[in-house]
C-alpha cells in the first residue's frame, strides 16, 4: 500500500499550514541555492538534488512551481544517475557495488516516483523531435510550460527503468551495518509497493523483507537501537522502520520508533543539539542536531496523540530543517507529519518540561544527565570494551563529564595516565549509588571504573625454541610481533582507576582513585572556545593551560564554572593529554577543541576536584 491508503494512514486532524508554508519557503531557498555542477555528484547527492527539484516543481505553493527552469536540471540529474549505475543495477562508490549504499538513492528514487504519480506528471506524453530531455527551452512562452512538463514526464519514465533495473541486485543483496537491513528494507517495501499499485506484484520482494525482519529490530531494552546513534536513528533506522510499517504493512514496527524516541526525549538541550557522546557511530566525535528528529516526532504525535512528542516537535520547529526539500516530500507522502500537533499551539524557546528531568539515564548506554536549576550535568561510562582497538562501530570516546551552566560550557573532562601507552581512561560501566559522604550536600553518585594490564615477557620454554629464531606473528593486545607471545611467562602490571562523580545543584564533585603502579596522570578540562580563563598558567601552546594551586575559573556571559583545587607542578606528571598508541601510531588523535585546563598529578591514593557554577 502507499503511505496514504490503508487503515493505518487516515487523516484525523485539520493540516497544520504554518508547518506547511514554513517548509514550502525553506524548500524553495534550498533549491534556489544548489549550485554544485550535477557532473560532479556522486548517486545520492544526484538522486536528492532530483528528489528536491521534482517536489518543488510540483507543489502548488511554491515559488518554483511549474517553473520552465527545472525541468532540464532533473533531466541532467536522472542522466547523470543513468551513468552511474552500473550493469547490475547497483551505484558504485566507497563500498563498491553496495546493495544498502544504493538503496539509499533508491528510497528517495521511489518517493519521487510517488510525488510524480500523484501530480499526474507521468501521464504527460513523452518529448519528440528538437525538445530533448534536458535541452534548452524553445523559447516560445505559449510552448515551454508544456514542453518542461514533458521533461518530466520522461524524467520519469527513465527513473522506473532505473528502480527497475536495480530491483533483483537489491533483493539478493547484502549489508554490512545494522541499519543498513532497515534501509534496504525500506527500499524494497516502497518498490513492492509500486508494483503493487501497478498490478504487477512481485511475491520475491515482500519474501526477502520478511527473511530481514525475522532476525529482529535491534533494539536495546532501553530504546536505543544497538549502534546507539542519533545520527542513524534519524536518518536511517527509524525513517525505513516507518516506511516498510506503511508500505510492508507491518504496523508492529511502529512500537520500535515510539520506544527509540521515548529514550532520545529527554536527551536535548537548549541550543536544539541532541547527546551524542554514548554513540557508537561517528556522531560520538561531534555536536548532533536534534532537527533531524523533528518529522519523527510531528509522525508519532499525530498519530498516536502524543502530546509529548507533540510538544518536542513544536520546540524544535525553532530550529531550521537541513534538508527541508526531502522534508516536504516526505510530509506530502505521510499525512500524519502535516496535520496539526495536539495539545500544542506554538513550540517555547525554552525545553519543555518533559524533556527536562532531575536524573535520566540509558542504562545500555552507561550514560546519565542531571538537571538542576540550569544547569545540565553530563556523566559517561558506557565505552565498548576496546580489545580490537579503535575502530569504526565501537564506542571509544573517553570523555567522561560534561557541564553546561548557561552560556558556560566545560565540553569535555578526560583523564590520562602514563601507563604503557594504553591511551586515556574509558570506563565501561556507570553504576549510581548512595554517596557515602553526605558532609558537602552531594547526592547520589556516579562510579566509573577501569582496570588496565600490561605485560612484560619473559624467555620461551626450551621446547618452544626454533632454530632458525622466526617465531609466530601474534597480537599481545598493545602490538605485534614475531615472539609466540602465548607460550612465554609473565610479569603484568596493573591499574586500577576509579571516578566517582557527585553530582550538586551547583556542579559536581570528581574523586579520583588509582591502585597499582604509581605513574603519572592528568585531567583535562576543555572549555568552549570564546570564555575567559583565570587562576590558571599558560604553557607556551596556545590555548593550553594548567592549574597548580587553588581555584581556576572560567567565564561565559555572566556565568561561571569553577574547578579545583590544583596540585602543584612536578617534572614526572607532564600536563598532556595522550590518545593512546593506537592513534600516535598512525599520526592521529582524538583530541578536544576549545581552551584546555590541566591538572596534572600521580597515582597515588585519591584526588578531589570540586566543580562548581555561578553567575555574576
Amino acid at each position: 500500500m502507499t503511505s496514504s491508503e490503508g487503515s493505518t494512514l487516515q487523516r484525523t486532524t485539520a493540516p497544520d499550514l504554518v508547518f506547511h508554508a514554513g517548509l514550502v519557503t525553506s524548500a524553495d531557498a534550498f533549491v534556489a541555492a544548489a549550485v554544485a555542477p550535477v557532473a560532479e555528484l556522486a548517486h545520492r547527492p544526484a538522486m536528492s538534488r532530483l528528489l528536491a527539484l521534482l517536489t518543488v516543481y510540483s507543489e502548488p505553493n511554491s515559488a518554483h512551481y511549474r517553473s520552465a527552469l527545472l525541468p532540464a536540471g532533473m533531466a541532467a540529474c536522472v542522466a547523470r544517475l543513468e551513468g552511474l549505475q552500473g550493469s547490475s543495477g547497483l551505484f558504485d562508490g566507497t563500498n563498491l557495488s553496495s546493495p544498502p549504499d544504493s538503496a539509499f538513492t533508491i528510497n528517495d528514487a521511489c518517493m519521487a516516483l510517488e510525488i510524480a504519480g500523484a501530480a499526474s506528471l507521468d501521464s504527460l506524453p513523452e518529448v519528440a523531435g528538437d525538445d530533448q530531455p534536458g535541452g534548452e527551452s524553445s523559447g516560445d512562452p505559449e510552448r515551454s510550460d508544456d514542453v518542461g512538463r514533458r521533461v518530466v514526464a520522461d524524467v520519469v519514465r527513465r527513473l522506473r527503468g532505473i528502480v527497475a533495473k536495480v530491483t533483483d541486485a537489491l533483493v539478493g543483496g547484502g549489508v554490512h551495518t545494522p541499519n543498513h537491513r532497515w534501509e534496504l528494507c525500506a527500499a524494497l517495501a516502497r518498490i513492492h509497493a509500486l508494483h503493487e499499485r501497478e498490478g504487477t506484484p512481485r511475491p520475491e520482494i515482500g519474501a526477502r523483507i520478511e527473511q530481514w525482519l525475522a532476525e529482529g529490530i535491534d533494539q536495546l531494552p532501553d530504546g536505543m537501537y544497538s549502534e546507539r546513534s542519533p545520527l542513524y536513528a534519524t536518518a536511517v533506522t527509524n525513517p525505513s522502520l516507518l516506511a516498510i510499517a506503511d508500505y510492508a504493512e507491518q504496523p508492529a514496527l511502529l512500537d520500535h520508533v515510539r520506544r527509540n524516541l521515548g529514550a532520545f526525549l529527554q536527551w536535548f538541550s537548549e541550543d536544539g543539539s541532541v547527546e551524542s557522546l554514548f554513540s557508537r557511530r561517528q556522531d560520538q566525535w561531534s555536536r548532533f542536531d536534534g532537527e533531524a528528529f523533528t518529522l519523527l516526532y510531528r509522525r508519532m504525535a499525530n498519530q498516536d496523540h502524543n502530546v509529548e512528542f507533540a510538544r518536542a516537535a513544536a520546540w524544535l520547529s525553532r530550529f531550521p530543517l537541513v534538508e527541508p526539500a526531502k522534508a516536504l516530500a516526505r510530509t506530502r507522502l505521510d499525512p500524519w507529519i502535516g496535520t496539526q500537533l495536539p495539545g500544542v499551539e506554538n513550540g517555547g524557546t525554552s525545553l519543555p518540561l518533559g524533556m527536562v528531568p532531575a536524573h535520566t539515564e540509558l542504562a545500555s548506554c552507561g550514560i546519565h544527565r542531571f538537571q538542576s536549576q540550569g544547569q545540565v550535568l553530563t556523566v559517561y561510562g558506557g565505552c565498548d570494551n576496546l580489545i580490537p582497538g579503535v575502530v569504526s562501530g565501537l564506542s571509544s570516546n573517553p570523555t567522561f563529564l560534561r557541564l553546561c551552566h548557561g552560556q558556560a560550557l566545560l565540553s569535555d573532562v578526560r583523564l590520562s595516565r602514563s601507563f604503557f601507552d594504553l591511551g586515556p581512561f574509558r570506563s565501561s560501566t556507570a553504576i549510581l549509588e548512595a554517596a557515602t559522604d553526605q558532609t558537602r550536600g552531594g547526592g547520589p553518585r556516579v562510579m566509573l571504573h577501569e582496570e588496565q594490564e600490561a605485560t612484560f615477557y619473559l624467555p620461551l620454554p626450551p621446547e618452544r625454541h626454533r632454530s632458525d629464531g622466526i617465531y609466530a606473528l601474534g597480537h599481545e593486545g598493545r602490538f605485534s610481533a614475531s615472539m609466540d607471545f602465548d607460550h612465554r611467562p609473565t610479569v603484568p602490571h596493573h591499574l586500577r582507576t576509579d571516578v566517582a562523580v557527585t553530582p550538586r545543584d551547583d556542579g559536581a564533585d570528581l574523586v579520583l582513585s588509582f591502585a597499582g603502579a604509581e605513574t603519572s596522570f592528568a585531567l583535562e578540562l576543555t572549555f568552549r572556545d570564546g570564555g575567559e580563563l583565570t587562576g590558571v598558567e599558560a604553557t607556551g601552546e596556545p590555548g593550553v593551560y594548567v592549574l597548580t594551586a587553588g581555584m581556576g575559573s572560567y567565564r561565559a556571559g555572566n556565568d561561571v564554572i569553577d574547578f579545583g583545587p590544583g596540585i602543584a607542578g612536578h617534572p614526572d606528571s607532564p600536563a598532556i593529554y595522550n590518545p593512546g598508541e593506537a592513534y600516535r601510531y598512525l599520526g592521529g588523535t582524538n583530541a578536544t577543541d576549545g581552551l584546555k585546563v590541566f591538572i596534572a598529578g600521580r597515582t597515588v591514593g585519591t584526588t578531589v576536584v570540586n566543580v562548581r557554577v555561578r553567575r555574576v
